[in-house]
């Protein structure tokens, strides 16, 4: 009876994790498996499911604040020396994987982007940026801070659970490799300074370094 009461008493103190933790699953499969026919779409599903519910849970049900999740830019001297250290680590290492692999030759970018600067600019700070955006609130802002309490682990939670979504969504390949690292090396800076802001500032400059360097190796 004691072991059953414990039981129950431990549960209740879990229940808002375990309801938030449903509400991230109900989220990514949406995202993931919502059909939708083109990129304006794909953009929009991301919006909705990755950041405005994920949002409303937090405002009406947690009756939270989005900062106490990491939409904040406290501790600016922390997140701007680390997210400089994360940007250039992240440079050298994928320096030395495209230097020394064929990760350059798996990495593909669409024609229409690597043959047009414009396009590039387009596709990079609008429809990558927006991608990536929704992909750091949700990973690294509401699942991350949802687990917290777990301490650092939570960093190699929201990681953990950013692969299987990825994997779950599409073949594995290289392709995703690069922001597969992100979710390690950016999951810490977020952790570190408790906002995710650093972390899709200097994941966005990294992103767009790394393909106008892939673009320049294969021109």
């Amino acid at each position: 009876m004691q072991t059953i009461t414990a039981y129950l008493e431990k549960l209740s103190a879990h229940k808002e994790l375990l309801v938030t933790s449903l509400v991230a699953v109900f989220c990514i499969l949406l995202s993931a498996f919502f059909p939708t026919d083109n990129q304006f779409q794909l953009i929009s599903k991301n919006i909705f499911f990755l950041v405005f519910l994920p949002m409303l849970y937090i405002k009406l049900i947690l009756k939270g604040n989005l900062s106490d999740w990491g939409w904040n830019f406290e501790n600016k001297k922390e997140g701007a020396l680390l997210g400089a250290l994360a940007f250039l680590a992240s440079l050298i290492i994928f320096y030395l994987i495209i230097r020394f692999t064929t990760f350059s030759s798996h990495y593909t970018i669409s024609p229409l982007v690597r043959n047009n600067f414009g396009i590039f600019i387009l596709y990079e700070l609008v429809f990558f940026n927006i991608f990536f955006f929704t992909q750091e609130f949700f990973f690294k802002g509401f699942l991350l801070f949802s687990f917290r309490p777990f301490f650092v682990y939570s960093v190699l939670i929201q990681a953990g659970v950013y692969c299987a979504t990825t994997f779950l969504s599409s073949s594995p390949s290289l392709q995703a490799l690069p922001l597969i690292f992100l979710s390690l090396i950016g999951g810490y800076v977020t952790y570190k300074t408790r906002s995710f802001l650093y972390s899709y500032i200097f994941g966005l400059l990294f992103i767009i370094i790394l393909d106008a360097y892939i673009i320049h190796l294969v021109k």
